[in-house]
């Protein structure tokens, strides 16, 4: 019996540190970016992007690279989390499959893939992949939330996380579909950060939530 509770206290604890997962990447992107700004005098958070911040040649690039990495990375646990904590359904690993598969290819974009100067009409191998990996990684996410709303949605002590999931990946993907021609214009910075508001707020609130769920259980 003590050794059966001495594994449940284990097991209990890493769901929290894999909630935790959550809160830490979202704080860490935000510091990022605000810190990022802050250091550069031609940078400022209405016209500039997150990936100019660390585009290639940009002063300061090396510890951005090591945030914006371990941002992405913190993804993949947060996954798990919200696979081990979510109720049982057919298919329930899609949504935790699509989640941390989009923090597995953030990895090389903050590692390595920095977009050439301006982060727009990238020439070298870096910013096109750069490109390429945005373009995969940001339907990846709302991917997850619609699968994880699909895998909730019908147990009734999970409608409002369903709900709440569901609206925020209508809201972001709309969203960021309507700021599509504006993404080279004098506020794309500002309406980026916006965007990605809208899915670290998800992140921390899921974090919340499986960490909640590790304690139902002690």
């Amino acid at each position: 019996m003590l050794n059966t509770n001495h594994r449940t206290r284990r097991r209990d604890t890493l769901l929290a540190l894999l909630g935790l997962s959550g809160i830490l990447s979202a704080c860490l992107i935000l510091t990022a970016t605000v810190v990022g700004v802050a250091l550069r005098e031609d940078a400022n958070h209405v016209s500039f992007t997150i990936s100019e911040l660390y585009e290639m040649g940009a002063p300061n690039a090396w510890w951005l690279m090591i945030l914006f990495t371990a941002y992405h990375a913190l993804v993949i646990p947060l996954a798990v989390g919200l696979h081990r904590g979510l109720p049982k359904a057919r298919f329930d690993w899609l949504g935790p499959v699509l989640l941390g598969t989009a923090g597995l290819l953030g990895i090389p974009l903050g590692a390595y893939a920095r977009c050439d100067p301006g982060c727009f009409g990238a020439t070298t191998f870096r910013g096109q992949l750069h490109g390429v990996l945005v373009l995969i990684t940001v339907p990846l996410i709302f991917g997850a939330m619609f699968a994880i709303w699909y895998r909730v949605r019908p147990h009734n002590n999970w409608r409002k996380y369903a709900r709440y999931t569901f609206a925020t990946a209508v809201i972001g993907l709309g969203f960021g579909l309507a700021m599509t021609p504006f993404v080279q214009g004098p506020y794309a910075g500002l309406l980026e950060r916006i965007n990605v508001s809208i899915l670290l707020q998800w992140y921390v609130v899921s974090g919340i939530m499986v960490i909640g769920l590790s304690r139902r259980n002690e």
